[in-house]
């Protein structure tokens, strides 16, 4: 689906994006919301892909498919970070605090049920230099995000609760090599914040965050 599909409400400049999708194991609906400065959410999501799935009737075994798919070219590129010949790569400064003006704010929320393992996808989607996308996940014990850089170089953080969260996995290498990463907390489920940063503009390719109890 395009962000043109989703209903449209404003206050001010700031836009709010709404759309349902059903949970494929029959155990309700959710919603799928996206929220900005209006001109911000269509710079960035205009010619996204953005594709939603909840399935109550899947497991962790969903999150580890996912690393699984790409921590051999994630090894890879840790392999390459090791020699050291890239400083300034591997110093890349942090992202500043996150300001409304220059993020767009992504969330899925049941309207009723409670089927938590999710995989959102967003294709094809801009990322201005210093602006960040966040999206809220569903309450979860292990999750991964995927950030496959087209152009520009963009970043992968994820965060606990809040965009101001502790970050608790986090990827981010230069340039367009793909940034994989991923938790698991074997206690109690928690909602994690999944932020693709751009330290340059660019186009991202593939953005895929996923999480399951």
């Amino acid at each position: 689906m395009r962000i043109k599909d989703f209903e449209r409400t404003m206050d001010g400049d700031y836009s709010l994006f709404i759309t349902r999708v059903a949970d494929e194991g029959g155990e309700g609906d959710f919603e799928l919301r996206f929220a900005g400065p209006g001109k911000l959410v269509e710079r960035m999501l205009a010619e996204a892909t953005i594709e939603l799935t909840v399935d109550s009737r899947q497991d962790e075994s969903q999150v580890r498919r996912a690393v699984d798919a790409d921590y051999q070219a994630h090894r890879r590129s840790m392999w390459e970070a090791a020699s050291l010949t890239d400083a300034d790569s591997l110093l890349k400064p942090a992202p500043g605090p996150p300001d409304r003006r220059n993020v767009v704010l992504g969330s899925v929320r049941p309207v009723s049920g409670e089927g938590t393992p999710f995989v959102l996808t967003l294709s094809t989607f801009f990322v201005p230099a210093g602006f960040s996308l966040f999206f809220f996940g569903l309450p979860v014990l292990t999750a991964s995000a995927l950030v496959v850089p087209a152009t520009g170089d963009q970043d992968n953080f994820v965060h606990l609760f809040s965009p101001t969260g502790p970050v608790i996995a986090s990827s981010r290498f230069g340039g367009t090599t793909p940034d994989l990463a991923w938790f698991f907390i074997p206690f109690l489920p928690v909602v994690p914040v999944f932020q693709v940063f751009g330290f340059t503009a660019g186009v991202c390719a593939n953005f895929t965050a996923t999480g399951a109890p």
